[in-house]
Parts: structure tokens; sequence; C-alpha cells
């Protein structure tokens, strides 16, 4: 038992904490100075002992207040110094202000010049409710830290109090601590920028902004500062977010972290070409950097830019031969240029974990080579080994059955995954594009409006309502609303400009329409939205140039029943 005991004792011996415990103190320091008697001359090792391994053991088990309590007990017997440091911070942790306030009462003794034990005897207030004796303790901890370590200790300090502070539920009170620490020191960028984060910790945006501008006036070039303002535009008003980040750029063309944080969102609002312009400044900044080469070339895809975006990932591959994801969009490049056999040899290339979608891209590959028969050979040899597996080949196999005509085969493949899918919206589309295809509109609409109602925010959903309701010639008006709010989440998607020129199309407005559809084109050149833009340009006088559109898109895509249906519509004049 007593060897056990030992054991579980180890890590708490390794670091020191029992060093008070020695009866004999050292002749080092025996002979420098007197030194208190030893605790365990008044208290009993057996005692010590079992507070220590008790708040190690409960610990452990993540029980931090009993873990706290024990070793406050143990701290307050040995008065040891580092044991004493290692309570206080975790009653602090655990939220036992009044525990850890004796505790850092205790450190600030020992170690009176300590800017840490005094930020913690603040925070200790700060939980206690005690504002003033906090503000007053966080003041002195950053005038402690200017004076012993000068601007750059003041400044570690600021940023220590405002990860503290940060802690604290109260958020709209932590801001007005800090608020009142700002004023001792009104030309400190540092204590602005923590203000600013705290205001936004707490949602107070025009605070937030009002504390960063005045951290970047005082250092106009700082890029953290940038950041965090575009993070916090971001969160009022996205355009002046990337408006703000776009000037500070041009002025300071070195700062990649704002750079890279301007990119993704320009991706997230998908500006693929915008994006891919910053990712090259990236990539060319860091040209042997794998990941950034991989996102470069990952945009560049999203842009179109296919021999841009081979280049990025061949390099990237070069640099991390592992990279199975890679070879992926490698071989979803050549599929896209209809190399089909070099598309073939990279997805073969892949390995776990995106082995899975490999295989099922290579299957769906046949149908743009009019073998769907084929498609539904090679997509019946795949095993789905977990639930989303199961889905999305699911939807792959329901997709080959739609090319196929064979609708009710789709639907029933479809309804066969819900009822085993852990999320079962996600089919919800494809069940719709189904029924829709068997005139069950009704049903689709339904089903259509469940997504829609699972993610309200999702621009996909919202499109694929919108569209049906369009395009059915129903609910018109409606279906526009609903693009719109689409094209609102996502502004740059190709799809959702070809629904909202669509709808205004549908609504008898053509010219307005080529505006949206133009521009759907420029960023996609999908033959279904060339049949759109054609019957557009068409209805506003363009007879020409919507033939030639027309046919330039039949000859790239002869088996598209879009640009078929607007030619044999059309044909007699």
């Amino acid at each position: 038992m007593r060897q056990g005991l030992w054991r579980a004792a180890l890590p708490i011996l390794a670091l020191g904490v029992l060093a008070g415990c020695a009866t004999t103190p050292p002749r080092s320091v025996s002979a420098s100075r007197p030194r208190p008697a030893s605790a365990a001359s008044v208290h009993p090792p057996g005692r010590l002992l079992y507070h220590v391994l008790l708040g190690d053991i409960v610990g452990q088990q993540g029980h931090l207040g009993q873990a706290a309590k024990a070793f406050g007990q143990a701290a307050q017997e040995t008065r040891d110094p580092g044991l004493i440091r290692h309570s206080a911070l975790l009653s602090l942790y655990a939220r036992r202000y009044a525990q850890a306030r004796q505790l850092t009462e205790l450190w600030l003794a020992q170690a009176p010049q300590s800017v840490s034990a005094r930020a913690a005897l603040a925070d200790a207030d700060l939980g206690l409710t005690r504002i003033a004796a906090a503000e007053r303790e966080f003041a002195q901890a950053l005038t402690q830290a200017a004076v012993h370590e000068g601007p750059e200790g003041r400044a570690f300090t600021f940023e220590h109090i405002a990860t503290l502070l940060l802690r604290h539920k109260r958020a709209a009170l932590t801001v007005t601590v800090m608020r009142a620490l700002t004023r001792l020191y009104p030309k400190d960028p540092i204590g602005e920028y923590a203000l600013a984060e705290l205001a936004r910790h707490s949602h107070d945006r025009t605070a937030a902004l009002r504390a960063v501008n005045a951290a970047l006036t005082l250092k106009p070039h700082w890029e953290g500062a940038a950041v965090l303002k575009a993070r916090i535009l971001w969160t009022i008003t996205p355009r002046r977010a990337l408006a703000f980040s776009a000037r500070f750029l041009q002025r300071n063309p070195s700062a990649t972290r704002l750079r890279l944080d301007y990119a993704r969102r320009l991706v997230s609002l998908q500006y693929w070409h915008r994006a891919l312009a910053q990712f090259q400044m990236i990539a060319a900044a860091a040209p042997n950097d794998p990941r950034v080469l991989y996102a470069a070339g990952l945009i560049a895809l999203r842009s179109h830019e296919f021999r841009l975006a081979r280049s990025y990932l061949k390099r990237s591959l070069a640099l991390a031969p592992n990279d199975a994801h890679a070879n992926l969009y490698l071989g979803e490049i050549a599929e896209t240029e209809k190399r089909y056999a070099r598309a073939h040899y990279y997805y073969a290339r892949v390995g776990t974990p995106y082995r899975f979608a490999a295989m099922m891209r290579d299957g769906l590959m046949l149908l743009a080579q009019s073998a769907p028969h084929l498609a539904w050979q090679r997509l019946a040899r795949i095993t789905a080994h977990t639930p989303a597996q199961a889905v999305a080949l699911a939807l792959a196999r329901n997709e080959v059955l739609m090319v196929l005509g064979q609708y009710a085969k789709g639907l029933a493949v479809v309804n066969a995954a819900m009822d085993h899918a852990p999320h079962p919206d996600v089919l919800l589309y494809a069940r719709a594009l189904d029924e829709e295809k068997l005139g069950a509109v009704v049903k689709a609409e339904h089903d259509l409006k469940r997504l829609v109602a699972a993610h309200p925010q999702s621009a996909t959903a919202l499109n694929a309502l919108g569209y049906t309701y369009i395009d059915n010639g129903q609910h018109e008006q409606r279906g526009l609303a609903l693009v719109r709010r689409a094209l609102a989440l996502a502004p740059g998607n190709p799809d959702i400009l070809d629904s909202v020129g669509w709808g205004y199309y549908r609504e008898g407005h053509p010219k307005t329409a080529v505006g949206y559809l133009q521009k759907a084109f420029d960023l996609s050149h999908d033959p279904t939205i060339a049949a759109h833009l054609g019957a557009a340009l068409w209805d506003s006088g363009h007879h020409a140039r919507a033939l030639r559109l027309w046919r330039e898109a039949l000859t790239k895509a002869p088996g598209n029943s879009a640009v078929k249906a607007e030619l044999a519509k059309h044909r007699a004049f």
C-alpha cells in the first residue's frame, strides 16, 4: 500500500511542492540566513501528504474545487512558495476566490515585487466583487511591470490582465475595469487593444471599435490591431471589414496575417477571384509552405483558373508527397479539363482518409463520358464504412439514376438512406429533385421548406427552394426574394447569381436579368447558365449574341436539355 501511495505522490514531488517539508534545511540556506521552522516540525508528514495526494487525485478526476481546497490547506500549512503559488492559481481557476485571496496575500508577502502575484490578487478581488480594490491592484501590477521591465513588461501585463478579465462572466464589468486602467496610460496602444478585445467579447461593438481605432491612432501600422478591427467590423458590416482590410494592405503590403484573414473572408463570401489574388501574394511570400500553396491551388480551382491551380497543387505535392488531398484536387482539375485518363491516375493515388471521396469521383466521372451504366457498376463496388459515407454514396447513386431517368429507383435509394442517416436533412434536396421529376411538386416544395427551416442561413438551401419556385412558374416573387437572400450570404456564387437573374427574367425584366446572368456565366461557363443568359439576351433584342451563345454551349455540352430547349424555341427566328 505504501508503495502505491508513493507512486501517486511522484508527480507532486517532481514539481518540488513539498520542498518545505524537509526537517533539516540545506547548508547553503542555513548558512546564508535564518530559516523558519519547517512545516514538518509542526504538522505530521502523513497529514500533509494526504492533502497533496487528495488534491492531485481529485484534480485529475476534474474536481477542481476539491483539488483547490486540498492544495490550499497544504499550502497554508507548509508556507512553501511554489505550493502557495500553485494553489493560488488553481483556486482562481476553480473560482474559489476567498481562498485565492488568502493564498495570493501569502504569495505577495513572500514576493512583494511579483507582478503575477499582484495581478492574481486583483483577479481574486474582482471575483469577490471588490471592484475598487481590483482596479488598484491591477494598476499597481502595471506600475511594477513598467518599473522592473519597462514598456515591454507593461505591455505584457496589459495582455495578461485582459486574459484574466476574459474569464469573468460579467463582461460589461470587465470592460469598465480595463477602461479605468487605460486612462492611466492614455498613450499606450496595448491598453486600448486589450480594451477592444474585452469590449468585443462583451458584444459592445461601438466601444470595441472606438478602442481599436485609438490603438491604431497611437500605432498606425500595427497589424495585430488591424486584424482585430477587421474582425469587429465584420460583425457590423462585412463590406466595411473588407474595405478596411484592403486599404490597410495597400499601405502595409507585408501584413501577412491580415492578408490571410482578408483572403479567408473573401472565400467565405465566395469572392473566388479576389481571394485568389490575395493567396497568390501570400504564396509568393511563402513559396516553400505546402499549406499555403495548397490553399492557393484550391482557391484557383474554385476560380476556374485550372492551369494555375494545377501549378500550385503540384508544388504543394512536391513539398508534401503524402498529401492525399492534393492528388484528389489534381484529379478534379484533370476531370474538368476532360483528361479522364489523367484524372483516373490521380484518383488512384489518393490514400486515406480521402480514398472514399476519390473512388466516388472516379465513378461519377463516367457520367461525363456518357457511360452511366458503367458509373453505376463502379459505384456499386464501393462500400461505405461510416454513416456520412453512406449518405454520400446514396447521393452519388441517386445522381446516376437521375441521368438514367430512373427517378423512382433514385427516390427509393434516398429514402432508404434517410432511414439510417444521423442528419437526414442533408438528403432532402436530392429527394426533392426526384419528387419534382416524378411530378410530386408539392412534396418537393415541402422537403425544400424543411431544408430551409433546418438551415435558415444556408445559401444553398435558400437557393434550392427559391429556384424551384421560380422555375416552376409558381410563387415567383417569393422565389426571387429567397434567392436574393441567398445571394446576400454568398455574393460570388455563380449558381445563385443565375437563380437571381432567372428570377428577374421570369418576372419580365430581361435587361435586369442580363446583368446577373452575365456575371454568373463569366464565373462558371455552365451550359444551363448559358441557356438562361441567351434567353434574357434574346428578349432584350440581342438575337445574334443569344444564338451564338447557345450554339457554343451546345458544342461543349451536346446533351444539355436547357440549351436544346432554347434553341428549339427560337429556331424559327
